[in-house]
């Protein structure tokens, strides 16, 4: 048996023969050769610096990179940890800056009442509404969550919205508006003008940024969630939508707010009272609205109709009544949510006799709901239902 010498050279593992020796001998020489050439390799390490390394891997954070380098075993020794800014970093990975979800100071007073307005204009909506509306424009004080929706053809009357929403908030509620705060679109710009007449402050966010102007643009989504269950539930036809819309904020205003301490509703931070809440009706409910017979003796009294909302400067409701296609405004009703089922369900055949467009929605509706389809949501419709001209008695609005 000879025996052989087992090295390592340039890293090529070499064998000599040496002479004679057994088979253990050289199974014992060729695995402590190994051995010792794994820990040489080992020992080999590749020096670099933190940026090239960062460069390497793809770009990943730096923090990442100098935990590998110091892992033992890693063959990596790091012979400089500068961390300089990386500019392809920025193109890949750069996002929007957190931001604080909390004002303060004297720009943004949003504990006084009236100290900061929000405001947001959502459109168009489609179909218009029965007055021919598209756009929804959003008033709400950041110190209450008190909200007043305005219906608008186009997003010009920004302006006269907010005239009428300044007057009537600061006499109603005894307070002053001190900032009013929109995002950047140029349906504010003609609002520059009142505000700086009226000493009211404008603060500009960035447009697409609900970050800035986040309140006002989520009141939009509870505002509209609420009028779509309403209008759904009523069976009305969906050019109804801006009458749900005014009534989901009246009653938003009367109701429980998460955000308020001790979830008190938006009235009664303004007011210090509970607001009385008896005088809120299901949108849609049927009803008898007593009508002036005049000097005719055997004219009927009263006629049906379906009760379309309520805001907070009528004292009234807002009635639809399908025999003439018009909206009253009226204290004078009855039967509200008191008659038995037999009842209600004469009540709601008349009126679905008297106005065919009513009954076809609501065909559309009990269909939809036996085949178990959704119900179309009034921003999924492209096409208008006819909508009464502004010469159609559908489109007025009389007060009684």
């Amino acid at each position: 048996m000879r025996i052989f010498e087992v090295y390592m050279c340039n890293k090529v593992l070499m064998i000599d023969a040496m002479g004679e020796m057994t088979t253990e001998t050289r199974v014992n020489a060729v695995t402590e050769a190994v051995k010792a050439a794994s820990e040489s390799l080992a020992d080999a390490v590749t020096e670099s610096t933190l940026l090239e390394l960062h460069k390497r891997l793809g770009h990943i954070a730096y923090d990442t990179v100098e935990r590998m380098a110091d892992t033992p075993g890693s063959g990596i020794r790091l012979t400089s940890r500068e961390r300089p800014n990386c500019l392809t970093c920025a193109h890949g990975k750069q996002s929007k800056n957190n931001q604080s979800k909390k004002d303060t100071g004297a720009n943004a007073p949003i504990d006084k009442i009236g100290g900061v307005i929000g405001s947001d204009i959502k459109g168009p909506m489609t179909p218009r509404d029965r007055r021919g509306n598209k756009y929804l424009i959003n008033f709400i004080d950041y110190s209450t969550n008190y909200v007043r929706v305005f219906l608008a053809k186009n997003k010009a009357d920004a302006k006269k919205e907010f005239e009428h929403f300044l007057v009537y908030f600061e006499k109603r509620f005894n307070c002053r508006i001190h900032v009013l705060r929109t995002d950047g679109g140029k349906e504010y710009v003609n609002v520059d003008p009142f505000c700086k007449e009226t000493g009211v402050r404008r603060q500009i966010s960035e447009r697409e940024n609900q970050a800035s102007n986040g309140k006002a643009e989520r009141m939009h989504r509870t505002v509209l969630n609420v009028a779509r269950c309403m209008l759904f539930a009523s069976g009305l036809p969906l050019y109804f939508w801006g009458d749900a819309v005014e009534y989901a904020a009246f009653v938003l205003n009367r109701t429980s707010c998460s955000a308020n301490p001790k979830r008190m509703s938006p009235l009664e931070m303004l007011t210090g009272k509970v607001p009385n809440s008896s005088d809120i009706v299901m949108f849609g409910s049927p009803c008898t609205a007593y009508r002036d017979p005049g000097k005719k003796a055997w004219k009927s009294r009263a006629q049906v109709g379906m009760i379309v909302g309520k805001n907070d400067e009528t004292k009234g409701f807002k009635v639809y009544l399908p025999k003439d296609r018009i909206v009253i405004t009226t204290q004078h009703i009855k039967h509200v949510e008191t008659l038995d089922s037999k009842q209600n369900a004469q009540l709601q055949a008349q009126l679905e006799r008297e106005d065919p467009e009513l009954k076809k929605a609501v065909e559309e509706r009990e269909q939809a709901a036996e085949r178990k389809e959704p119900v179309a949501d009034s921003s999924q419709i492209s096409e208008t239902p006819k909508v009464p001209e502004s010469g159609d008695p559908a489109m007025k609005s009389n007060k009684k």
